[in-house]
């Protein structure tokens, strides 16, 4: 039987980034207290799982490091308890620069996690201003060194291209910034603009506040040589990493692996099932148990998962999808700026990262 990785979705942020677009609640004590109770039934209501190898964990939010660390030790208590977890797990938590100080970052390492995605998303103030985030530029760098003090040895940093206000310099900055820091992995992100939201209305009302698709695509294809000759791995169309550092759970997602998500709006994917909480608080603490299922295809979506990979797909996952391997190359063929087929496998370019959705449609619609 395949391991299993745990996904805990903490929903509770301090305040709301203009960007956001996942499932969150206010911060809240009483809540908060009430969820950490939930997630004890939830967890213990899984026997049919009792006793099965777990060899990631990763807390994402939401702001799991809104949690206290002796709550957060608990939880992995528990999960140990529950499953049979792996002592060299891969124990991930997102956190926030603005959350972190040297007290809690020790107290994370003795409650087990070994890994952390910090949210730093630019070094340039003005930019974090506009996104709504709660720390500057300078908070961000010394929370790397905090960590690394603390006993962290990977550390994972997040960075947005496009930003309103984001010139070519300023990403460029923010960009050589966070290489100097050393981390072992970077999640860089296109900002994506959700309807309704208040970035929205900024960019309905400052376009020109936004840079364009052209200077977005020169952004992140600067941005890939960079780190690529700094000594990262360009594994994923989102992330880099050093040489073993790539994120084991993440990987699970993208190579069509197993996992069970905790807490509200969860995802899992178990036995060749899609399910999902409620994206609903006061429901999931009603019923911690109860879930939804999901529609899925799991050939197509092994596709569109895999192909985010630098590694790409065999051809044998296209004719599994209902693309045999003669009408997968004519496809490739006409897609030949930003697909390629290396043996039995096909892969994105570079240039078909950025247009990925519509090279995936000319794949396989």
């Amino acid at each position: 039987m395949q391991t299993l990785g745990i996904y805990l979705h903490v929903p509770f942020c301090r305040t709301r980034c203009r960007y956001c677009d996942f499932y969150r609640v206010g911060e809240n004590r009483a809540r908060m207290d009430r969820f950490v109770s939930a997630l004890a039934r939830e967890i213990e209501g899984w026997a049919a799982h009792a006793g099965r190898r777990v060899d990631t964990v990763f807390l994402g939010g939401g702001t799991p490091s809104l949690l206290a660390p002796e709550e957060i030790g608990a939880i992995l208590g528990w999960l140990a308890n529950r499953f049979d977890v792996d002592p060299e797990a891969e124990v991930t938590a997102e956190a926030n620069p603005s959350d972190l100080h040297p007290e809690r970052l020790a107290g994370l390492r003795r409650a087990g996690v070994n890994r952390l995605s910090i949210g730093v998303q630019s070094f340039c103030d003005r930019e974090l201003g506009l996104l709504g985030r709660r720390h500057d530029g300078a908070r961000a760098a010394a929370v790397i060194a905090e960590a690394r003090a603390a006993g962290f040895e990977r550390l994972s940093l997040d960075l947005m291209v496009g930003i309103p206000a984001q010139t070519e310099a300023s990403f460029a900055a923010s960009l050589e910034r966070a290489i100097a820091l050393s981390p072992d992995h970077m999640s860089l992100y296109l900002l994506e603009v959700h309807g309704g939201s208040e970035l929205d209305f900024l960019k309905r009302e400052r376009p020109r506040l936004f840079p364009g698709e052209e200077a977005e695509r020169r952004r992140y294809l600067r941005m890939r040589e960079r780190l690529r000759a700094a000594g990262f791995r360009h594994y994923e169309i989102s992330n880099f990493a050093r040489p073993g550092a790539e994120c084991r759970h993440n990987l699970r997602y993208w190579r069509s692996g197993e996992w069970l998500g905790l807490g509200p709006a969860a995802h899992s994917s178990l036995g060749g099932r899609r399910f999902r909480h409620p994206p609903d608080l006061e429901r999931w603490l009603a019923d911690p148990l109860a879930i939804e299922d999901l529609a899925a295809d799991p050939a197509t979506e092994r596709v569109l998962l895999g192909l985010r990979l630098e590694e790409g797909v065999e051809l044998g996952a296209l004719a599994a999808a209902g693309v045999d391997e003669a009408e997968a190359r004519r496809r490739a063929d006409r897609l030949a700026p930003f697909v390629e087929i290396r043996g039995d496998r096909l892969r994105l370019r570079p240039e078909g990262y950025l247009v990925s959705n519509s090279v995936l449609a000319g794949l396989l619609g």
